[in-house]
């Protein structure tokens, strides 16, 4: 909804970082969006009385409409997060080489 205001409006679009996105994941599929987009999200599912739907697009541009009940995750994903994430696994994995040649 607040992407079709910001187009009716006149105002730019949101500049688009695939460095810095948001996950939004939902019964059966994970969408990469925007924070401008997460952010209307979050205010919707925080309202006393909880929308049935939810429309969004995602930082491809793609229009997703899906029932509020199935969000269930939103992640903040930053390069410097992901690149923390590697690492551990990276940790884990050597870890777990080393117990199995002990």
């Amino acid at each position: 909804m607040i992407n079709r205001l910001q187009h009716l409006l006149g105002e730019p679009a949101e500049a688009i970082s695939f460095t810095d996105f948001y996950e939004l994941e939902a019964l059966g599929d994970m969408y990469i969006v925007a924070l401008g987009t997460v952010l209307a999200i979050e205010r919707q599912l925080d309202q006393g009385a909880t929308p049935d739907w939810l429309e969004f697009h995602d930082v491809f541009g793609a229009r997703h409409r899906l029932p509020a009940r199935c969000v269930y995750r939103v992640t903040e994903s930053t390069r410097t997060t992901r690149a923390a994430m590697r690492a551990f696994r990276m940790a884990i994995h050597d870890e777990a080489t080393e117990d199995k040649v002990d």
